[in-house]
């Protein structure tokens, strides 16, 4: 009786302590919250800026890309691609980037009015 109380006390004094697995999964958890949290605060500010009357730098940065696009205009056609991309998957409106890429790339292979 001796031996089960001691075999009693030992198990319910040891606490356990969490797996490496379960460490890991909440760790994968934790990171793709944040990665999740990220992604809408960049649609939250797109909407945002697209709606306001002010400022707008999602026009403004697609001019410039644009601009950069008609002076390197191999490159560009893999990066408007790339940035097209991107842009549809952060619900970025791409009216500026298909407007623009339409009159950019007319004009740099000769196909403008």
């Amino acid at each position: 009786n001796t031996n089960n109380l001691h075999a009693n006390d030992d198990s319910s004094s040891t606490e356990q302590k969490p797996s490496l697995s379960s460490r890991l999964c909440n760790r994968k958890s934790l990171t793709r919250l944040f990665i999740a949290s990220l992604i809408l605060a960049f649609i939250i500010y797109v909407i945002i800026d697209s709606s306001s009357s002010g400022n707008k730098d999602i026009a403004r940065i697609s001019g410039e890309f644009l601009s950069w696009v008609e002076d390197h205009p191999v490159i560009g056609v893999f990066a408007v691609i790339g940035v097209y991309t991107v842009a549809t998957i952060l619900f970025i409106p791409g009216f500026v980037l298909t407007v623009g890429s339409g009159f950019v790339f007319a004009n740099v292979f000769g196909l403008g009015v």
